[in-house]
């Protein structure tokens, strides 16, 4: 995959978590996005991307791919009693939701891209 389309979808994710999140803390009075999952779904996420596969696919990989996927899932119905907590609306529910994955998504993608080259630099330098 090119560099400016997965730099486009790290920003896009991030700006469009950021105002799904705030939408909805606008009208409900409370963050959208559950900060103990969005942490475990972020570190998830770097995972995966530090271990892609080459030439064939890692333990490491695989690992860090099912804690992904439990912590989405977690993150998911988090953000979903929350919002249910908080009689919102099933539209209000879903971009609830919706920010809770992307934004996440969006952030790790983001990292891993600003901080991948210079950890790699760094470590083939020496």
């Amino acid at each position: 995959m090119s560099e400016s389309i997965v730099l486009g979808l790290s920003v896009t994710g991030c700006v469009l978590g950021f105002i799904l999140n705030r939408l909805y803390a606008k009208k409900y009075g409370e963050a959208a996005i559950q900060w103990m999952p969005f942490a475990f779904q972020f570190i998830c996420t770097c995972g995966v991307l530090s271990q892609l596969p080459g030439d064939g696919i890692s333990c490491w990989f695989l690992f860090w791919l099912a804690a992904a996927v439990v912590s989405y899932g977690v993150g998911l119905w988090s953000c979903r009693q929350h919002a249910n907590q908080q009689n919102a609306e099933p539209g209000d529910t879903l971009c609830a939701m919706a920010a809770q994955a992307v934004f996440s998504l969006g952030a790790a993608l983001t990292v891993v891209l600003a901080a991948g080259p210079v950890v790699f630099g760094l470590l083939w330098a020496h």
